[in-house]
């Protein structure tokens, strides 16, 4: 049995507390609003058993120390999770970032009082229907560097629905992903369409140029993603429906009017460009025009 917080479950921070919880290990989910039990949704993985919650930092018990914490609010919402991550904190613990992006291991450093930062790649389409409880649709994987903290979090996870993959060719993954969010989120978020909306005519265009610029970058940090990558994963999101499919995690923020978090996204390429002396224009205009209506 493995301790492990998880803090922030909302629809992925849930699914993952649930199917960790419903393998046996001492959960506790760190929430704003309260809630006594796990119910998951899922025509694969369902989950209905009693959840241990704690609603504020000060019901963390002083002698409970977590093996594992799972950070799992929007990476925009880390700092507003500060206190949580404060009270979490122990020498031994991995703080490990449920969060879209690359720079989630850098994001959680401050927060981790010396200790161990793991990043991880997440797929897992699932939707918040009330506190504790998820409707699922579709994977539940998290894919981690393959060091000795990701290996031992996937046996914490063995036999549940949540597969942990450590993977040796991690920043390719982590950039494969990124590359999804960058096509994905801001094309929804700003035409307020669901994914569909990538397979209208002209944006296969606009998707090879905003991958290109992304994996340009990407090969720069160490992925191997090239050409074919990019040929494959456009043929994939413009064979959509243009009327169907789900939406993003952005096209779900703006439509409630939140804020984005176009920062750890399309920011994440603009900084690594940088870094690198390589231009991405088009990356960085899709971003001006989300941060603009985050103001709107």
């Amino acid at each position: 049995m493995t301790t492990i917080a998880v803090v922030g479950p909302g629809s992925v921070g849930t699914y993952v507390a649930a199917q960790l919880a419903a393998g046996g290990n001492d959960v506790l989910a760190c929430a704003r609003r309260p809630f006594d039990e796990y119910v998951v949704e899922s025509p694969e993985h369902p989950v209905r058993l009693p959840a241990r919650v704690a609603t504020d930092p000060s019901e963390v018990p002083d002698g409970w120390s977590p093996r594992f914490v799972l950070v799992c609010v929007k990476a925009h919402q880390t700092a507003g999770a500060a206190e949580w991550l404060a009270r979490l904190a122990r020498p031994a613990t991995t703080f490990v970032a449920v969060q879209n992006g690359v720079e989630g291991g850098e994001r959680l450093t401050p927060y981790a009082e010396g200790g161990e930062t793991l990043p991880s790649v997440v797929y897992c389409g699932a939707e918040l229907l009330a506190p504790g409880h998820v409707r699922h649709y579709t994977h539940g994987l998290l894919i981690t560097p393959d060091v000795p903290s990701g290996r031992e979090l996937a046996t914490a996870a063995h036999g549940t629905g949540l597969h942990v993959r450590p993977d040796p060719a991690f920043v390719t993954e982590a950039w494969r992903k990124l590359g999804a969010n960058i096509v994905a989120n801001g094309i929804t978020a700003l035409t307020r369409r669901r994914i569909g909306v990538l397979a209208e005519p002209g944006m296969a265009e606009l998707l090879r140029h905003l991958l290109d610029e992304t994996w340009t970058v990407a090969r720069a940090e160490g992925a191997t993603l090239g050409d074919a990558d990019i040929d494959g994963f456009v043929a994939a999101m413009t064979a959509r429906p243009p009327g169907g499919d789900g939406g993003t995690s952005m096209y779900y923020d703006r439509m409630a009017g939140r804020p984005t978090e176009h920062d750890a996204l399309y920011g994440a390429v603009v900084r690594a460009g940088a870094r690198h002396a390589i231009a991405t224009p088009m990356v960085a205009g899709l971003q001006t025009l989300i941060a603009a209506g985050d103001g709107a």
